[in-house]
C-alpha cells in the first residue's frame, strides 16, 4: 500500500477512481488545474492533491450531472474563494504582529 504523499501512475489511479485512463486523459485538456507531471517518455504522475481535483471532478461530472463547462466553472470559483480566504489569513497574521509588536 502506498503512502498519501507516494505518487501514483495513471493507471493506479484509473482503478483507484474506477475512471477509464482515456477519460483522465481528456480531463487533463480540459480542466487546466489538472497538470500530472509528466516524464519524457510521457508517464504521468498524480500527487494526492492531483487526486483529490480528479475526485472532485468525477463528482461534478458523475454525481451532481454538471455540464464540462460548469464543472469548469465551479472549479474557477473554488480556486478563486480559496485564494480569497489564504488572503484575509495573511493580513489577519499580518495585522496580529502589528498589534504584538505595539504591546
Amino acid at each position: 500500500m502506498k503512502s498519501n504523499d507516494a505518487l501514483r501512475k495513471i493507471g493506479e489511479v484509473s482503478k483507484q477512481l474506477n475512471i477509464p485512463i482515456y477519460v483522465i486523459r481528456f480531463w487533463e485538456k480540459k480542466f487546466s488545474p489538472l497538470n500530472p507531471i509528466k516524464k519524457p517518455n510521457g508517464t504521468r504522475y498524480y500527487d494526492e492533491s492531483q487526486l483529490k481535483l480528479l475526485e472532485k471532478i468525477k463528482s461534478l461530472l458523475y454525481d451532481q450531472k454538471f455540464s464540462i463547462e460548469g464543472a469548469k466553472i465551479f472549479l474557477k470559483n473554488e480556486i478563486k474563494k480559496k485564494d480569497q480566504e489564504k488572503k484575509i489569513i495573511s493580513d489577519i497574521k499580518a495585522l496580529i504582529n502589528d498589534i504584538k509588536s505595539k504591546i
